[in-house]
This record gives C-alpha cells, sequence and structure tokens, in this order.
C-alpha cells in the first residue's frame, strides 16, 4: 500500500468512529444487530448454505 492509501483509509476510519460516536446506545445496538446479520449471511453463503436471502431476513428478524 501507498503512504497516500494508508492516509485515506486512517482518515475514513476517523470520520466513521466520529459519526458513530454520535449514536445513541440503541441505535449503535441496532446497527451493530445488523452489521452481525450481515456477517452471518455472507459466512453462511460463501460456507455454501442454500438460504435465500429473504429467508435470512425473515431467520434475522426472528432473533432481533
Amino acid at each position: 500500500m501507498t503512504k497516500s492509501t494508508i492516509n485515506i483509509l486512517l482518515e475514513s476510519k476517523q470520520r466513521a468512529e466520529a459519526e458513530l460516536a454520535k449514536l445513541s446506545k440503541q441505535d449503535r445496538a441496532t446497527l451493530e444487530k445488523s452489521w452481525d446479520v450481515e456477517h452471518a449471511y455472507y459466512s453462511s453463503s460463501l460456507e455454501g448454505s442454500k438460504i435465500d436471502r429473504k429467508e435470512f431476513d425473515k431467520l434475522a428478524k426472528d432473533i432481533k
């Protein structure tokens, strides 16, 4: 990676952290749950799961 690429990544990270810090605890928890669902969906897809996105979202709502 070039120095400018690293600087861009660091600046993006800092902006993201600043925006996340503005969220309420409940909003942050909701966002993190949606990230967890996204991660679980893509992980299961990579592992060969045959569950489609709509069914996965339905299952995710059941655990929220």
